[in-house]
């Protein structure tokens, strides 16, 4: 159970830093829209 519940989290910040991520991208590089597509395809 343990393990199940830690991946769960783990994979739930895995999702949140990656749309943090996106969105500072989005935000400080307004003018480079094709900076976080390359980061989502990895």
């Amino acid at each position: 159970m343990k393990s199940k519940v830690a991946r769960l989290l783990a994979s739930g910040l895995g999702l949140v830093a990656v749309i943090f991520v996106t969105t500072a991208c989005n935000g400080f590089i307004g003018h480079h829209p094709k900076a976080p597509a390359e980061l989502l395809k990895k």
